[in-house]
């Protein structure tokens, strides 16, 4: 009986063409009375690094480099890129994405959790106790939890501020407790079906996306539906370039090998 192939594989990359378009026209718009633009709460958040990292291990950083951080020229360029191989459903995936810092130092052991940390900032909440509010709360939560969660962050550090830009308070908080934290609030979202969601729509993708090409997933603002549909006939060399594809040829060569040979 032949052996079974796997499954086909997708790779899954951001539109950076229209995150870029994206980035500039919200920079472009004028922020409303009483509000920083957003290039300047861009920056408060890179500055919000800066000042809450340091470049190596505390006992190999030297008092120089740790009394001159609210100095330093800030630069979104420093970052770790966690790579995870995880499943959600009957779907199989290597994720892999931007992480801010590390606590400590990373285990030597590759069996052990990396202990990530995520920075993140946030104009204080103000009333919890308002639906309003605590609604708004909770679904700035939940892309704080969808983004650790996928690529094994277990904290994220959330530095407060004023409407000026000053820091009032940092938050610590445990990926894993955000969605029992907002159940017991205005329970905006769930955890379960987040994940029981996102299962169903990978499931789906891998029946839509059939034979090779680019294929693009879309979905406009307020809509409640979600597009798929091919965008070129051939894989673009920006996506998966040359030596990568004659790679995995190789590698469907030998499965198929030994498929034949059982």
């Amino acid at each position: 009986m032949p052996h079974k192939l796997t499954r086909a594989q997708s790779f899954i990359e951001e539109n950076q063409a229209y995150k870029v378009a994206q980035r500039r026209s919200q920079n472009s718009q004028q922020p409303r009375r009483g509000e920083a633009s957003q290039e300047m709460m861009q920056y408060w958040g890179y500055k919000f690094e800066s000042i809450s990292t340091l470049p190596a291990p505390w006992a190999e950083t030297t008092r120089a480099d740790i009394e001159s951080r609210e100095t330093l020229i800030v630069s979104n360029n420093p970052q770790y890129c966690s790579m995870v191989r995880t499943g959600i459903g009957a779907t199989s995936m290597i994720l892999a994405g931007e992480v801010d810092c590390v606590l400590g130092e990373k285990p030597e052991r590759p069996d052990q959790p990396i202990p990530w940390i995520e920075l993140k900032t946030s104009a204080e909440s103000g009333n919890l106790s308002n639906i309003r509010e605590a609604v708004k709360y909770e679904r700035k939560l939940l892309r704080y939890w969808a983004q650790s969660f996928l690529l094994g962050v277990p904290k994220i550090m959330v530095g407060y501020r004023t409407q000026d830009g000053l820091l009032t308070r940092i938050a610590e908080l445990e990926t894993q407790r955000i969605p029992a934290q907002v159940k017991r609030g205005a329970h905006t979202w769930d955890g379960n079906l987040c994940i029981n969601l996102t299962a169903a729509f990978l499931e789906f993708l891998t029946q839509a996306v059939v034979g090779n090409g680019v294929w693009r997933i879309r979905r406009w603002k307020n809509w409640r539906m979600i597009e798929v549909f091919k965008t070129e006939e051939v894989v673009m060399e920006d996506i998966l370039k040359l030596s990568f594809r004659t790679h995995r040829e190789k590698l469907r060569g030998l499965e198929i090998a030994a498929a034949l040979a059982t």
